[in-house]
C-alpha cells in the first residue's frame, strides 16, 4: 500500500454522489477517477471487495482528475484488470442502459452495432473464464430481473451453441438474440417487478406478444439479420406446437430459436420473480428441462448445455453433510468431483472468507441445494470467490 492511500470502507462512498478521491487498485492502478457517481450498492460492494484504495487526489472539481503520483506503476486502461466476474457486472449495467435508451431514445443509438459489441464481449469473457461467467448473473439479484436474465440467456446460448460446433461468428447473432430477447418487455418491466401473484390481462398481453414486439423494435432499430430476428420471435416456441406466439412446430422452429428456448427456460427457472411461486435450484431446473427433451425442446441441445455447465454450476449454493452451506465455484459433473467452499459455518454463522472443501470427503458430502435467497448476508463473501 502507497504511503499516500488508505483501503476504502463503506462509509466513504455516499451513493448518488461524486466520488471526493479515485479509486486504485492494490498495485496502483487507477479503476475510478474522481468526481464519478455511484449509483448501485453493489458497486460499492466490489469495490470493498478489491480491497481498493483511496488516492489523495482532493477535492471534486470539474478540471479533470490529477494524474496519480510518479511512484504508482503505468496504468492500464479502466477494465483491464478487472475480473471477469466484474466484466459482467458492468455489462450487465451496460445493457440496461441500451435498453433505457433504445425503447426512450431510439434515435441516440446505433442499437445493432451497441449489441453486436456486448455479444462480442460476452464471447471473449465466456472464453476466459466461464466459471466466472456463469456465476455471475446467476448471483445477480440487485439488478432488475428481465436485464440479468438476458445476460444468463446468453452466456447459455454461447456455450451451448459453441458445444454444439458452431463457429464464432455464426454464433455471435445467436448471443445478439439472447441479449435483446425481451427487450419487447422493457417497457412494462418495472410493472413486472413489482407484480406478485397472479398478473393483470394488460401484463399477460404484453407477455404473450413480447417475442413478436421485440422483432419489431429490432427492425425499427435497423436490425436484418434473420438469424438474429427468427430467434427473438421463436425463443417461447415449442417442438410439440404448444409454445407462442404462432405455435411453430418440429424443424418449423429454427436451430438458433432452439438454443434460446433452453437458455431462456433454465434462466428463468433459476431467477426467481414474486409473480412465479416456485424457486428452482440449478439442479432442479436441469433436471426439469432435462425431462422435455426431444417432446418440446431439443434433447441434443439440451445435453450440449448441460456438458459445459455441469449439473452444479458455478454459483449453486449447496449443504454438506457437516452442516455448512457451500458454493460451487467451478462447473461440476458430477458431486463426488466438486469442490466446494464453505460459507456459513455449522451453526449457520456467515464466514468472513470462504473455506474450501472437497465433495469427496464423507464429512462434506452434498447433501442438497439452497437458494440464495436464505443467503444474502454471506452475498459479498460468495462473490469475493470469482474476485480474486
Amino acid at each position: 500500500m502507497f504511503p499516500s492511500q488508505r483501503q476504502i470502507t463503506p462509509a466513504d462512498i455516499k451513493l448518488g454522489e461524486p466520488l471526493a478521491f479515485s479509486v486504485y487498485d492494490q498495485e496502483g492502478r487507477l479503476l475510478l477517477r474522481k468526481g464519478i457517481v455511484i449509483t448501485m450498492q453493489e458497486q460499492v460492494d466490489r469495490i470493498i471487495l478489491r480491497k481498493a484504495l483511496m488516492g489523495t487526489d482532493g477535492p471534486v472539481s470539474t478540471e479533470r482528475a490529477a494524474a496519480p503520483p510518479r511512484s504508482t506503476p503505468p496504468l492500464r486502461a479502466q477494465g483491464e484488470a478487472m475480473p471477469v466476474f466484474d466484466q459482467i457486472g458492468s455489462l450487465i449495467l451496460n445493457l440496461k442502459h441500451t435498453f433505457a435508451t433504445a425503447v426512450k431514445t431510439p434515435d441516440q443509438i446505433d442499437l445493432g452495432v451497441r449489441v453486436r459489441q456486448l455479444a462480442a464481449r460476452i464471447q471473449a469473457l465466456c472464453k476466459a473464464d466461464i466459471d466466472s461467467s456463469l456465476a455471475a448473473p446467476h448471483l445477480d439479484h440487485a439488478n432488475p430481473y428481465l436485464i440479468v436474465h438476458q445476460v444468463m440467456g446468453a452466456v447459455l446460448a454461447e456455450v451451448t451453441a459453441r458445444r454444439a460446433g458452431l463457429e464464432e461468428e455464426a454464433r455471435l447473432p445467436v448471443v445478439c438474440a439472447a441479449l435483446t430477447r425481451d427487450i419487447g418487455l422493457f417497457h412494462v418491466q418495472a410493472e413486472l417487478d413489482q407484480a406478485n401473484g397472479a398478473l393483470s390481462d394488460s401484463l399477460k398481453r404484453a407477455v404473450s406478444e413480447h417475442p413478436m414486439a421485440g422483432a419489431t423494435l429490432l427492425r425499427s432499430a435497423g436490425v436484418d439479420d434473420a438469424t438474429w430476428l427468427d430467434a427473438v420471435e421463436q425463443h417461447h416456441e415449442r417442438l410439440d406446437g404448444k409454445g407462442y406466439p404462432r405455435k411453430l412446430q418440429s424443424e418449423g422452429v429454427a436451430p438458433a430459436g432452439r438454443i434460446l428456448a433452453i437458455a431462456d427456460t433454465y434462466s428463468a427457472m433459476t431467477k426467481p420473480r414474486p409473480y412465479r411461486a416456485k424457486e428452482y435450484s440449478s439442479q432442479n431446473a436441469l433436471r426439469d428441462i432435462y425431462l422435455q427433451k426431444d417432446v418440446s425442446l431439443d434433447g441434443s441441445l439440451i445435453q450440449a448445455m448441460i456438458r459445459e455447465i455441469g449439473i452444479f454450476p458455478p454459483g449453486s449454493i449447496v449443504k454438506l453433510k457437516s452442516g455448512e452451506i457451500a458454493v460451487i465455484k467451478h462447473c461440476t459433473h458430477k458431486p463426488a468431483d466438486a469442490v466446494v467452499y464453505t460459507v456459513y459455518d455449522q451453526r449457520g454463522m456467515p464466514m468472513l472468507e470462504p473455506i474450501r472443501r472437497e465433495a469427496a470427503n464423507p464429512n462434506y458430502e452434498i447433501m442438497g441445494m439452497v437458494p440464495f435467497t436464505e443467503c444474502r448476508s454471506a452475498a459479498v463473501t460468495i462473490k469475493r470467490l470469482w474476485m480474486k
